[in-house]
């Protein structure tokens, strides 16, 4: 699992201590292994820790939903404030927010809602990151209110690495709209550009994954 130093940072930063570390550790190798004996190129491991201790690990196997043929449309949803999350969460145990936005988005034939609240900010994607570019510098929106996806922190920080320019501040639909480029990220799909909307920065970004990504387990660009 590439990302997995990332995921595993999120966890400590959510509050598990070094023995749960230690768990998902060792079940995200038995889950990674079992993975690799199979014939499919890519799959899904989600780790999930309960409020108990209890931590699971479990391969599915699945598309993202960035797997989208010429890349995904995305619509704009006018949305309410999202929900707080508790002080030192690493990702919203419910969904509900974002899922209803995307069932929005799909319901007019996009494949991913951009958020935006009542001041026309936008406040995420329905299941990733949203960037554009602008001059070939990179922008993202604040986490919170975005969640603070792990392929976020991977990106910034490849792109620190790699001496390009990224910056996080507020974002208006408008500006995303005219941004030079757009694309999406998540932890699963990589990044993929909006459609229509690629270049030479995200051509950047979508190196850092090619970078990491075995290349039988490659992300499949449709």
């Amino acid at each position: 699992m590439p990302l997995w130093e990332w995921h595993r940072a999120r966890l400590a930063r959510g509050g598990c201590g070094p023995e749960l570390l230690a768990k998902a550790d060792r079940l995200v190798v038995r889950a990674a292994a079992t993975w690799a004996s199979t014939s499919t190129r890519r799959a899904r491991l989600t780790v999930v820790v309960s409020p108990d201790g209890e931590v699971r690990a479990e391969v599915s196997q699945r598309l993202s939903s960035l797997d989208v043929p010429i890349g995904p449309i995305c619509a704009r949803v006018d949305v309410g404030a999202p929900p707080q999350l508790p002080e030192g969460a690493a990702k919203p145990a419910d969904r509900a927010y974002w899922d209803a936005a995307h069932r929005r988005a799909q319901a007019t034939g996009a494949h991913q809602a951009v958020l935006v609240d009542s001041r026309g900010l936008v406040v995420d994607g329905s299941t990733s990151t949203i960037w554009i570019a602008e001059n070939g510098e990179l922008v993202t929106v604040p986490a919170p209110s975005a969640i603070p996806g792990v392929a976020r922190a991977f990106v910034l920080e490849g792109a620190s690495s790699a001496g390009i320019v990224a910056r996080i501040e507020p974002v208006s639909w408008e500006r995303f709209a005219d941004a030079d480029e757009a694309f999406l990220t998540n932890a699963f799909g990589g990044a993929v550009a909006v459609r229509g909307r690629g270049g030479p920065a995200y051509d950047s970004v979508d190196a850092f994954f090619t970078a990491i990504w075995p290349a039988n387990r490659k992300p499949p660009r449709l």
